[in-house]
């Protein structure tokens, strides 16, 4: 083979990866970003705040998972919500909301994968709160 048939094959094996890369890219959901950025963004001092208040406080909420159930137990608490998000569909997205300390999530409300749950509670007139990443088997 000569240098010639070379180059074209290595052009043609060129273009067809950027082909292929460029069909995945039109193929992949839309819900690999966060479409509320920039709000978040404005937010994250508070946020920030109230992540360090329950560093503090020593107030991390104790999540245990069962067949049935997904047990989320808090020291104290007024009331909250815990919202489950899923990272790779945001239409599987469910929040639940509780005002005592102990709650307790159905688990097949929620599918099997990874989950990110982030919970946002009041106890003493102060606000917390907790993120974390769970999978579900």
């Amino acid at each position: 083979m000569n240098w010639g048939k070379g180059l074209i094959i290595g052009l043609v094996a060129f273009m067809t990866f950027i082909s292929v890369l460029v069909i995945q890219m039109f193929r992949t959901a839309e819900d690999s970003f966060d479409k509320d950025y920039y709000e978040k963004g404005l937010t994250y001092d508070i946020d920030y705040q109230q992540k360090q208040q329950v560093i503090n406080d020593k107030a991390t909420p104790n999540i245990l998972q069962t067949d049935d159930f997904i047990s989320i137990k808090f020291t104290s608490v007024g009331s909250g919500t815990v919202n489950f998000k899923r990272p790779s569909d945001s239409k599987k997205d469910q929040i639940f909301f509780f005002d005592n300390a102990n709650v307790l999530i159905p688990r097949p409300s929620l599918e099997k994968g990874e989950w990110k749950i982030i919970i946002h509670w009041t106890a003493n007139q102060k606000k917390y709160l907790y993120e974390t990443n769970m999978y579900m088997p």
